[in-house]
């Protein structure tokens, strides 16, 4: 699983327990709801149009983005085998103009199967070298092969569009890359940061899929190029998950875009973790016991959403290592 800034796990339970035909092509007033029984009356998928002839996939709890041209499409991760032809089905009610490009944000199979309706009618699918590289060595008959591959950066251009793609370093995947609409000037982030809010805590940071030593590198040079494009907003690869403020109870935050200020936030929340584990070592705490005072202190409990002691003390295990060994 990707690193979620959706609401918590019990949400995806919803549809396990209601059996709810994930495959289903319906008419759009036929669309299943995400999660039935709640009072979150999410459809299972939906198309936003957010800027000119850009437009956002949502399907369940994932997103992409598509950019009409006047010469076909662009399109992003094609998310699952379920999600990719409830996706051509939603881009046909749009144009009839073919997807030419297919680009992969990163290698993580849920985010990056289900293309190949769009590889049967042509479509060039385009990767980081390195994510080219991962699926080779770890193959998913439902993962397209890429077509072309790049090191740091990519533009796709078609007809009057065009998209870029950076990549800064391994961060949530080893060649996870963040892309730019340049029509509209927002930025498409997935699994890295998520509007409303940067300082959100990992669903489950004791995974092995984040770089922890290469995270404020990496969001460094993320919140250069927000600042050299003057890029206000960010279109979030996921659906958010927050917290009611009077019942504290997980909710779902209603958006599919917000400010880029989340780029700086994440900065931020990374920056600060980081001192964190080397500030304790520095103090004298013996490293197995940094994790639990840092817990114990409360420290950047009122900072980040959804703060979790249980999953604070494993992250902080991690930061630790990274002040000990470096990685």
């Amino acid at each position: 699983m990707s690193l979620i800034y959706r609401v918590l796990p019990t949400a995806l339970m919803y549809i396990l327990m209601c059996g709810l035909p994930l495959a289903a092509t319906a008419a759009e007033d036929e669309v299943p709801l995400l999660m039935p029984g709640t009072k979150m009356p999410f459809k299972l998928w939906e198309t936003e149009q957010v800027a000119e002839n850009v437009y956002a996939f949502r399907y369940s709890f994932y997103r992409a983005i598509f950019i009409v041209t006047d010469e076909g499409v662009i399109a992003t991760d094609p998310l699952s085998v379920e999600a990719g032809p409830v996706m051509l089905a939603e881009i046909r009610k749009i144009t009839e103009l073919p997807v030419k490009f297919v680009a992969y944000s990163h290698s993580h199979w849920d985010h990056a199967a289900g293309g190949q309706v769009f590889k049967d009618e042509g479509a060039t699918f385009v990767a980081q070298q390195r994510c080219a590289a991962n699926l080779i060595e770890n193959p998913n008959p439902a993962v397209v092969t890429p077509d072309i591959t790049y090191d740091d950066y990519y533009k796709i251009e078609l007809g009057d569009q065009s998209l870029e793609m950076f990549y800064f370093g391994p961060s949530h995947d080893n060649c996870l890359v963040v892309m730019l609409i340049n029509s509209s000037n927002q930025l498409f982030l997935t699994d890295i940061a998520n509007p409303p809010n940067g300082w959100a805590m990992f669903y489950n940071p004791a995974i092995s899929e984040d770089r922890p030593w290469h995270m404020v590198r990496f969001f460094t040079q993320l919140q250069n190029l927000v600042e050299t494009r003057e890029i206000e907003t960010v279109i979030g690869g996921h659906m958010s998950g927050s917290f009611d403020p009077v019942t504290n109870r997980p909710t779902i935050v209603k958006g599919t875009t917000g400010p880029a200020a989340v780029v700086q936030q994440r900065l931020e929340f990374w920056t600060a973790i980081t001192a964190a584990a080397a500030a304790e070592l520095a103090a004298g705490t013996p490293p197995d016991e940094v994790p639990d005072r840092i817990v114990e202190q409360g420290l950047l409990a009122d900072q980040i959403s959804g703060y979790d002691p249980k999953k604070m003390r494993i992250l902080m295990r991690r930061m630790t290592s990274l002040a000990l060994t470096g990685e």
